[in-house]
């Protein structure tokens, strides 16, 4: 095996080891999840209808999502300004 060879291979692996990293992140979200699209959710200062979600490596260890929705009023009303608004799993009341 040539140097070539083996810096070959090592990044082929490492490769393959991101990629199996990112979808284990993805599953511990998923199956740690408690809200899906429809629902209504809050954090300390906004609500949103959620519409879809992705995942996030965030600042707490763990992965988790981001939920993003159309903002509503308290009251569960389409607020007046309707740009997209996200809610982190790890804000959520």
């Amino acid at each position: 095996m040539t140097k070539e060879q083996y810096d070959l291979a090592k990044k082929e692996l490492e490769k393959e080891f991101e990629e199996k990293k990112k979808l284990l992140a993805i599953q511990y979200a998923r199956e740690n999840n408690p809200h899906k699209v429809g629902d209504i959710i809050s954090d300390h200062y906004k609500t949103i209808k959620i519409e879809r979600w992705k995942t996030t490596y965030g600042g707490f260890g763990y992965p988790s999502l981001i939920y993003y929705g159309t903002a509503l009023k308290k009251d569960g009303t389409p607020a007046k300004n309707q740009k997209e608004n996200a809610i982190y799993q790890e804000n959520i009341a």
